[in-house]
């Protein structure tokens, strides 16, 4: 945005859209207001899964079809859904990704289990966050299905539950 003095600025969050308030970016902050941001306390030094993991979690069996899981989790707006056996316990994995592959018209009655990871790496409620974070990163996987003593699922976290928690807290101090 050019301003009548001829000097340039960012354009603050919202101008311009009815109903709503200009807050200014984050991203066009001063270096003495990000100084003076990252020198204030930290509101909460650790965080455990239990704490961000969204719960409940959606799941599906394995003798459910393909399509049947992809328009579940297009429905819910998911995706990643861990899948489970007739007891509850979970037994594979599935993205979105994987289903929209195996879509066409022959394969999309196929039962899930035929095309869900069968290895999946899984959190504890009481995991550290840092902990999850790496494991995302080094093993290149979007989320981890969060399972209790008996296997069976009570939750999951993403990469999208990590970014919002840096989003809510940007002084987070990951430090016991």
């Amino acid at each position: 945005m050019v301003h009548p003095s001829g000097k340039s600025s960012a354009p603050a969050i919202g101008e311009g859209e009815p109903g709503t308030t200009p807050t200014g970016s984050f991203l066009h902050r001063t270096p003495g207001d990000v100084y003076k941001e990252s020198s204030l306390p930290t509101e909460k030094p650790v965080f455990f899964l239990h704490e961000i993991m969204t719960t409940p979690v959606w799941t599906k069996t394995q003798d459910e079809s393909i399509e049947t899981c992809l328009d579940f989790m297009m429905e819910k707006g998911i995706r990643h859904l861990p899948v489970t056996n007739e007891s509850g316990k979970l037994v594979g994995f599935v993205s979105d990704r994987d289903l929209l592959d195996k879509m066409k018209s022959y394969e999309k009655e196929m039962p899930v289990s035929d095309v869900m990871i069968k290895r999946v790496l899984v959190g504890t409620a009481g995991a550290e966050i840092r902990q999850v974070t790496k494991v995302l990163l080094e093993e290149r996987i979007g989320c981890l299905p969060i399972v209790n003593d008996d296997n069976l699922p009570i939750g999951i976290i993403t990469r999208s539950d990590l970014l919002r928690l840096l989003l809510k807290y940007p002084n987070l101090s990951l430090t016991i």
